[in-house]
């Protein structure tokens, strides 16, 4: 069933930066010392990064979320999410572990052709399309994590 709000996001960084953060478990990370203006700064990462850093990096409490300002290039552990087959591939190996069935159709002729589908035996599913492969991926995925359904872009 294709129900809820729409995903009309472009593929780019801000949509990789939303999957990241919504379905592959990517968080704001900072330094624990701060006792200069650049290390009072953010950026994205994994639990992993909080691990291999020794303890120097830990998770932004919420309350410290609009204190610190983005780090310059905050985005670059984070891949192409929507733009890259192989990291398009991880999204869907991370759905399947969250319980998903996943599904591509290819329409012929259609301004978005590739239609992937997540569901699940709950009977949620989301059906989202795109222009690429990596493109749908990325907008399914959101989307069924968020909890509504993409139809188009």
């Amino acid at each position: 069933m294709e129900q809820g709000r729409p995903v009309v996001q472009r593929p780019g960084r801000d949509l990789d930066i939303q999957v990241a953060l919504q379905v592959m478990g990517y968080i704001w990370l900072k330094h624990l010392l701060q006792f200069s203006a650049e290390l009072a700064v953010k950026w994205l990462g994994t639990a992993g990064d909080i691990e291999a850093s020794g303890g120097v990096y830990v998770a932004v409490k919420p309350d410290q979320f609009w204190a610190l300002k983005e780090r310059e290039n905050h985005a670059e552990a984070v891949p192409c999410f929507s733009t890259d087959q192989a990291a398009a591939e991880q999204v869907i190996a991370e759905m399947k572990k969250r319980g998903c069935r996943y599904d591509v159709v290819t329409m012929d002729d259609a301004a978005a052709p590739y239609r992937v589908t997540f569901s699940r035996n709950d009977g949620e599913t989301v059906t989202a399309a795109g222009a690429a492969m990596p493109e749908a991926v990325a907008k399914a995925a959101l989307a069924f994590v968020d909890g509504a359904a993409a139809v188009d872009r």
